[in-house]
């Protein structure tokens, strides 16, 4: 009796059958109440993987600091920068040999001596990565600005004299009224300067004159140049007042481009500029303008007002081609070739976006959005499941090396905040709401709530003001871009080969935009649409520091689920270079921590051949239940000669080796044999 009571002493808290009765009851109760159960799950944690983000932010902070460097000796910081980047580099290279974690088994027998889990080792790889990612972008930006010193354009620029510049339109032709003047900006790649090459490009602040010249439109320009500020791609802008001549219209593929780009305006009835000759009818002004806008990014026309209407409700993203639109055609795309072999699917993807991108014309989001398509399918290639995180930190690190001067660029940062916290911070706000809303609307409210908290003190910055509106305007709204998307881009497919056809296809399109129009208007003209706020940095701050508190407001155990999730993400590396996953306690019944089964071999759970937790199927605790490391034995451990033989792997006695006689590689031998 009294070693019953001892076992029953010693037993942990999960090897309580009592409890496992009780979880289940109560999940049985939120079951037949309609609601989700959060008590068990049979579903271990998915990890997260945060390998990539340290390269990332380095990659980012270096090429922010290299490109905005101005005068000759800029090329040269940056170069020497990369050097001691490299040095340092090749000084970790040491520790991390030294210092390799092991890759055998460790001793899981109670009383073992720990194993040294090679924190220095995993801590210089870090650190090894990080200095060979901060020198490769600081020598790429380096030869950036050291050609960039030696073009023809820089060189006119800084002579003031008047120039002949040949150019192709790189962007479509938009306006921007102001109160004094109407001005029309988009930016030309130059060609040639005074018969010279060069390489860079021109930012045109023109009349209107150019607002009749499309994307691919190769122009000759008669002007004196202006520097930009410090840190912008663009090298030189073009005043107003420039003398234009057109030397040839858009050819090729592009010109094919414009021509299905001008004809599925003319489908849906949105003809002219900025509105001009737009034919209304029944749908509301800025309706059938709106359908290029959100097929093709073309928002060239959009009226003034809508497109004042959606910056205030924060819904301008809508009509910038980026991420959603490479989902949507991937998704579809990659379900509708489920049968054929990942390979197969994976370069038919990879046909699909360079489709896209050429037909919504390459821009600084639409490539944003197509590099992190491609990572994933490579890791379709690959056989592995997508990983959102790493594949945004390395479309961003692959982007800034190609750019370097992205990492200045608003809307890169814009769109790469709100893709991780769309990633990392959608699922845990829907799981938080859907105890007050079902599933489905919890994971539609959660997705604007997240990526308009994580965007807020970066759009403070661009305007010091605060959408009270903005987030009941995009949840309305975001199943009508979808629609608008799909529905757009198979008419402009069409168009070419069927056009009445494709008129009827974009209907529901015409609808969608509708509806976000008035969606738009509607809450722009709100009481409290437009809140003042601090600017500069610190407005920024401040608005952050809000977004704290608001956080803080939460429950308390969903407070402190996630300050723990955040104390083990700032915790010092441990162990090996793995994405972090949560340990789980041991299965149900399964009695003591290293207790061995009838058959005398180790449980399936202690089975696994690294050193992360196995997965189960039978429920876990994941709420306010946590298991501890079994203490070490204070007194040495015996020799095993003078171990004496277990008496029953059932015993409360801790067991010991028990004799074997067949060979470490069976199944029936101890664990630590083999």
């Amino acid at each position: 009796m009294s070693a019953d009571h001892a076992a029953a002493d010693s037993r942990a808290p999960w090897d309580d059958p009592a409890l496992y009765e009780r979880l289940r009851q109560e999940q049985d109760r939120h079951r037949r109440r309609g609601r989700h159960a959060h008590a068990t799950s049979s579903k271990a944690p998915e990890a997260l993987d945060l390998r990539l983000l340290a390269p990332a932010v380095t990659c980012w902070a270096c090429a922010w600091w290299a490109v905005g460097g101005d005068g000759p000796a800029a090329w040269s910081q940056a170069l020497l920068m990369a050097a001691g980047c490299t040095a340092l580099a090749a000084a970790l290279v040491v520790p991390v040999l030294r210092f390799r974690p092991p890759r055998h088994r460790a001793d899981q027998r109670p009383g073992a001596p720990e194993q040294d889990p090679g924190a220095i080792g995993t801590l210089s790889a870090s650190l090894l990565v990080c200095a060979l990612c901060a020198a490769t972008v600081l020598a790429v930006s380096a030869a950036h600005l050291w050609s960039r010193q030696r073009d023809p354009l820089t060189m006119a620029v800084a002579s003031g004299q008047p120039v002949t510049l040949i150019g192709t339109v790189s962007q479509e032709p938009r306006v921007s009224a102001t109160s004094r003047s109407t001005l029309v900006i988009t930016a030309l790649d130059v060609e040639q300067v005074a018969g010279c090459a060069s390489r860079l490009r021109a930012t045109v602040l023109a009349d209107k004159q150019w607002l009749s010249l499309s994307m691919g439109t190769r122009v000759q320009v008669r002007t004196r140049l202006r520097p930009t500020d410090p840190g912008r791609a663009e090298t030189a802008i073009i005043p107003k007042r420039a003398g234009l001549k057109v030397l040839s219209p858009p050819t090729g593929v592009l010109g094919a481009v414009t021509g299905i780009r001008s004809g599925l305006a003319r489908a849906v009835g949105a003809q002219g500029a900025a509105g001009a000759g737009e034919e209304t009818g029944f749908w509301p002004p800025g309706a059938r303008v709106l359908v290029p806008g959100v097929a093709l990014g073309d928002d060239h026309a959009l009226p003034a007002q809508v497109r004042e209407d959606m910056r205030i409700v924060s819904m301008t993203h809508l009509t910038a081609v980026s991420g959603q639109h490479v989902a949507i055609v991937l998704g579809l795309g990659l379900a509708a070739l489920g049968v054929l072999p990942r390979r197969w699917r994976a370069l038919l993807g990879a046909v699909l976006l360079t489709a896209l991108v050429i037909l919504v014309r390459p821009s600084g989001s639409v490539l944003r959005a197509a590099t992190m398509g491609a990572v994933m399918l490579l890791g379709v290639v690959a056989g592995r499941r997508a990983a959102s995180v790493p594949a945004l930190c390395a479309g961003a690190i692959v982007l800034l090396l190609i750019d370097p001067w992205q990492s200045r660029d608003y809307g890169f940062a814009l769109s790469v905040v709100a893709t991780a916290g769309i990633v990392i911070g959608s699922k845990p706000v829907a799981v938080h709401l859907s105890r007050r809303l079902p599933r489905w609307l919890a994971a539609a409210v959660g997705l604007p709530l997240v990526a308009q908290a994580a965007c807020g003190p970066l759009l403070i910055l661009l305007q010091p003001s605060v959408g009270a509106w903005s987030v009941p305007a995009n949840l309305l709204s975001e199943p009508a871009a979808v629609v608008a998307t799909i529905s757009g881009l198979l008419a402009a497919l069409i168009l070419p080969a069927w056009p009445a056809a494709a008129t009827v296809i974009a209907w529901p399109a015409l609808v969608a935009c509708s509806w976000m129009v008035w969606v738009a208007g509607f809450f722009a003209h709100l009481p409290g649409a437009t809140l003042p706020w601090p600017d500069g940095l610190t407005g920024a701050l401040a608005l952050g520091v809000c977004e704290i508190g608001a956080l803080l407001l939460v429950p308390p155990h969903t407070r402190r689920a996630l300050l723990e999730g955040l104390r083990r993400l700032t915790r010092p590396a441990r162990g090996r270079l793995a994405p972090w996953q949560r340990p789980e306690p041991p299965a149900p019944g399964a009695g003591a921590t290293h207790r061995l089964d009838s058959a005398g071999t180790r449980p399936s759970w202690l089975r696994s051949s690294s050193s992360a937790p196995a997965r189960r199927s039978s429920p876990t605790v994941r709420y306010r239940v946590f298991w501890r490391r079994p203490r070490p034995r204070t007194r040495p451990p015996r020799s095993r000669a003078s171990r004496p033989p277990p008496t029953s792997p059932t015993s409360s006695t801790p067991s010991c080796r028990p004799p074997c006689s067949e060979s470490p590689g069976s199944s029936t031998s101890p664990p630590w044999s083999r």
